[in-house]
């Protein structure tokens, strides 16, 4: 396991005994209640937080980084393609599993402005997000668009943390743990690919775009 893998680990398990615990429980509470408070107040915003609830639903999200991977892999980069799938079966698998261990409540679904339901920790928006941006940063994308694509991934990745919070759908510490789990699927599953000396065709189809030609492998 990577560095990276590890510490995300490590802060995902003290996390997760944070809350079980009920360390987090007053600072969840008093963030959580000033975010629906603030929903109430402001319905505009609370319309567009409803609206990016709708768009950034998992499903959508994976599909969305599924069509990375068939680019990817029709490019001939089929380690990295195979590498960002497996990622991702990862942590849609591990989203249902984890909400059923823990069995947390959500803060706020009586304030009516998500339509989200079952457990709540860890956030499975804050899950697939920060999948696929982290995959895509990682493996999909060439070196040239890295960081555009990292800037517009942070982006996106407040709006998913804010509108979480301000629907009620989620404790801050769930979208927190969302995040990190991410951090430890993408982190441990990319290594293999992303290791020192292992440049970016090592393993991909012979003359595809990246690949080694015979000269390189012979």
């Amino acid at each position: 396991m990577s560095r990276a893998a590890l510490g995300c680990a490590v802060a995902f398990a003290a996390l997760a005994v944070l809350v079980t615990t009920g360390a987090t429980a007053r600072a969840d509470a008093a963030l959580s209640a000033a975010a629906v408070d603030a929903a109430r107040a402001h319905p505009g915003p609370t319309r567009l937080a409803q609206l990016v609830e709708a768009v950034t639903q998992p499903v959508w999200v994976y599909l969305l980084g599924l069509a990375g991977v068939v680019a990817v892999w029709r490019r001939g980069r089929r380690r990295h393609a195979r590498a960002a799938l497996l990622a991702g079966a990862l942590a849609a698998l591990a989203s249902p599993a984890l909400k059923a261990a823990f069995g947390r409540e959500r803060p706020a679904l009586d304030a009516g402005f998500t339509t989200a339901g079952g457990g709540s920790f860890p956030s499975g928006h804050a899950l697939a997000s920060a999948t696929v941006v982290l995959v895509a940063v990682l493996l999909l994308v060439p070196p040239r668009w890295r960081r555009a694509a990292l800037a517009l991934g942070v982006l996106e990745l407040a709006v998913v943390a804010v509108d979480r919070v301000w629907v009620g759908a989620h404790w801050p510490s769930d979208v927190l743990a969302g995040f990190l789990l991410a951090g430890v699927v993408v982190a441990a599953v990319a290594r293999p690919v992303l290791r020192p000396g292992r440049s970016e065709g090592d393993g991909d189809r012979p003359g595809a775009p990246g690949a080694p030609g015979p000269e390189a492998r012979g």
